[in-house]
């Protein structure tokens, strides 16, 4: 979905203003990954004590979010922290660790 977003911000005429809150958290999502440059207001609480996210500003896409645009990689491919390794339990640590060597206090 941020790859969408991404290419929809190539296509168009930057400094570009958003003010959508669902597009500011994929914004946030996007400037984590590197692929753009963007000013994101702190949300603020208004005169009547709700909570106000103003308008956030789109800079420039990034030499990432131009390779990731090109390679057509998908969100999860795009950053490596958003696929993580699959791991194995360490039976024989688990096992050690359930059963437990550890004397309690007054024991």
């Amino acid at each position: 979905m941020c790859t969408q977003l991404l290419g929809r911000l190539a296509g168009s005429r930057l400094p570009l203003t958003e003010a959508d809150a669902e597009v500011i958290d994929r914004l946030r999502v996007l400037e984590a990954a590197g692929h753009i440059r963007v000013l994101i207001p702190p949300p603020h609480f208004d005169c009547d004590d709700c909570l106000r996210q103003d308008a956030a500003i789109v800079f420039e896409i990034l030499p990432a979010g131009w390779k990731a645009l090109r390679t057509g990689a998908p969100d999860d491919e795009a950053s490596p922290l958003s696929s993580p390794r699959p791991r194995r339990p360490k039976r024989a640590g688990i096992a050690g660790w359930l059963s437990g060597t550890r004397h309690r206090s007054g024991e």
